[in-house]
């Protein structure tokens, strides 16, 4: 009887631990769970919408009546509207300047266009969004960008200094001339949008975060 007893109270216990230990492992669990949430509601916050006043279509240059227009080589009273800063992502060729917002030359018919909304690489966590073509156009500057691997680099020369990127991101938004920009809001970031290879209803936007300055 007593033996029993005794096994009786060996099973209990047995049972007792395997109860404390699924409830500490199903309270991680949804901790867990909890936590996920918690930051997708924080990254919620952290979307930026953005209006594209200028349709990003692959070009080519039948398409277009505009041609580069390389303001480095401009002399005289236009060159108030020279380069403000450059833009280079060695692993697809591209090196090119953007100007001021308020200039006639920022559009994706002439350069790199700055997107309203946009803030300088020197601000804390901001987000500088450059736009532009794909396709056979001399416009076309981000015809490759679709090529780019995870972590491929990017650069931005902003008075006198060269910010470095690292590419974390890129996905597909409705070409209806409004977008969200998707980003960490803890981190300086770099938006590159273009229209998507082969599907015309959307745009690709490439979301690079900073990782150095020099």
């Amino acid at each position: 009887m007593q033996r029993e007893q005794l096994k009786n109270a060996k099973i209990l216990l047995s049972i007792l631990f395997i109860l404390i230990g699924l409830i500490l492992i199903f309270s991680n669990y949804f901790a867990g769970i909890k936590s996920n949430v918690f930051n997708k509601k924080n990254i919620a916050l952290l979307e930026q919408q953005v209006l594209i006043t200028e349709a990003l279509d692959e070009v080519s240059d039948e398409d277009l009546n505009n041609t580069v227009v390389d303001l480095d080589d401009r002399l005289g009273p236009d060159k108030v509207d020279a380069y403000i800063g450059y833009l280079t992502v060695p692993d697809v060729d591209i090196k090119r300047g953007f100007v001021d917002i308020t200039s006639k030359y920022n559009s994706v018919s002439y350069n790199v266009m700055l997107i309203e909304g946009s803030d300088m690489p020197d601000r804390e966590n901001g987000n500088l969004i450059l736009a532009a073509h794909r396709g056979s156009s001399s416009v076309s500057f981000f015809d490759k960008l679709y090529k780019l691997n995870d972590n491929a680099k990017a650069y931005i020369t902003f008075q006198g200094k060269v910010y470095e990127y690292e590419l974390k991101n890129r996905y597909l938004e409705p070409k209806d001339g409004e977008l969200m920009i998707k980003r960490n809001g803890d981190v300086n970031t770099l938006t590159l949008i273009t229209c998507t290879r082969n599907d015309k209803t959307t745009q690709t936007i490439f979301i690079f975060e900073l990782v150095s300055v020099a």
